[in-house]
């Protein structure tokens, strides 16, 4: 059994080519490259939490629930939501 990224000869009970370290016998999952983007259809205001709630794999009223708290008892949220409003891009459908 030969490696196919480099072609070097390896076992074939080998888990990994000892030459390049590639997994061998395993089809390669493609990277699904996460990006922090404000969605355009679950939105209230700007889709920020909605943005963060997608980004980290959570329900977006759990995210508007504690971005809430931070508006009331901190008094930070409304800035801090602003400036992600305006640095966050926007999801874009092709």
């Amino acid at each position: 059994m030969f490696c196919n990224k480099c072609g070097h000869a390896i076992e074939a009970n080998a888990s990994f080519c000892p030459k390049c370290g590639t997994p061998v016998g395993v089809a390669a999952s493609p990277q699904v490259e996460k990006k922090l983007v404000r969605p355009m259809g679950s939105k209230w205001i700007a889709g920020v939490c909605a943005g963060f709630a997608r980004y980290f794999v959570i329900d977006v009223t759990l995210v508007r629930l504690v971005w809430l708290c931070t508006v009331i008892l901190a008094g930070t949220g409304v800035l801090a939501y602003t400036i992600c409003w305006f640095v966050i891009p926007q999801e874009y459908s092709a």
